[in-house]
């Protein structure tokens, strides 16, 4: 998709996946040091069916054209970046928490070269979403010749079983790819007219998907009334009604329009780096404040600011000082250029 077809909403809801994430990680690391606001917690918990789901399936809809492609370019200009971004990401952290900071949430992170294998059919990192990716983008091709609803279907109940915890799957990247293939092959095949509908009705959306996700939670935490299964993925029909209906509406609102599509256009250097960020500074949080949860609050969205913050500027700088094949494989920014 050309910058001049995007859809702005879509770059907003994106966006808001990223600081959703951020603030799941920056969490995790303060509850690890006993320093994490309960309430914090309690709202990023809520939020759980709604992060990957929206990232996944932004993402489709943004990936369908690119399933038109012959398979030689689509390995070429899609799946070569992933692999390249995974290998270079992958390494790069591998590295980080090797010699610089222990990763205290997965303390074996860095500690065997083995790993560095060993991530390409089994990641235990945070950015296991560009291996998904890569695997999602591939399966979906492989599939497009296969009736789409049928497909959805099988794979909305792979992913029912497995957010019920009916398949036990030890390693959670594996599990993710069962729970979150349903939302990218949904994206990618229907995204075009859940995006019509959200546009024209921004109101209703984001009011019915509040209301439907707020329902769910008090059938399912308060009440016990409704198995985890159907209930995480209802929750994740249901969150992406209200974020997405909330980034139309944020669209049309100034400046909180830029700011949230600007984080959505530029998600992956914070998908890539903001962990290692964070990792180092709650560390040094924690040890100046010791356990104080009260610090958190102020702590907490701090360091999520700065982590994002950071991320962007380590881009910016690696662009402007030759390190631009971090981000691009040195073919396609070649490519790029001739384009422009």
């Amino acid at each position: 998709m050309q910058q001049k077809d995007r859809i702005e909403w879509l770059d907003i809801a994106k966006g808001m996946s990223i600081i959703l994430v951020v603030i799941y990680h920056t969490l995790l690391y303060h509850d690890f040091h006993a320093i994490a606001p309960d309430v914090y917690t309690r709202i990023s918990g809520i939020m759980t069916p709604i992060r990957m789901p929206l990232f996944f399936s932004v993402s489709g809809f943004l990936a369908a054209s690119a399933m038109k492609a012959p398979w030689r370019d689509f390995l070429v200009r899609k799946i070569w970046l992933l692999v390249y971004l995974f290998a270079i990401w992958g390494t790069a952290r591998w590295l980080f928490f090797r010699y610089v900071q222990t990763n205290v949430l997965v303390p074996t992170e860095g500690s065997d070269p083995y790993q560095l294998l060993q991530m390409w059919w089994a990641p235990n990192t945070g950015i296991w979403f560009i291996w998904a990716l890569a695997i999602f983008m591939i399966a979906t091709k492989l599939l497009s010749a296969i009736h789409h609803a049928t497909t959805i279907a099988i794979a909305a109940i792979i992913s029912l079983l497995t957010f019920g915890e009916h398949l036990q799957i030890d390693l959670f990247t594996h599990r993710n790819v069962l729970q979150y293939f349903v939302f990218f092959l949904f994206g990618c095949w229907y995204g075009k007219s859940v995006v019509t509908v959200v546009t024209r009705r921004p109101v209703l959306m984001a009011l019915g998907g509040f209301l439907l996700f707020s329902a769910l939670y008090v059938l399912r935490w308060r009440l016990q009334a409704i198995d985890k299964g159907s209930w995480a993925m209802l929750s994740s029909i249901a969150g992406l009604a209200w974020l997405c209906g909330t980034s139309v509406l944020i669209s049309r609102l100034q400046p909180a329009r830029h700011a949230f599509s600007y984080f959505g256009r530029n998600t992956l250097p914070v998908y890539v780096t903001h962990v290692m960020i964070v990792s180092l500074l709650v560390a040094g949080v924690a040890a100046r404040v010791g356990g104080s949860a009260a610090m958190g609050y102020l702590t907490a969205p701090l360091i999520c600011a700065v982590a994002i913050g950071l991320s962007l500027a380590i881009k910016a700088a690696a662009d402007r000082g030759g390190a631009a094949w971090l981000y691009t494989p040195p073919m396609q920014r070649q490519r790029r250029a001739v384009a422009a």
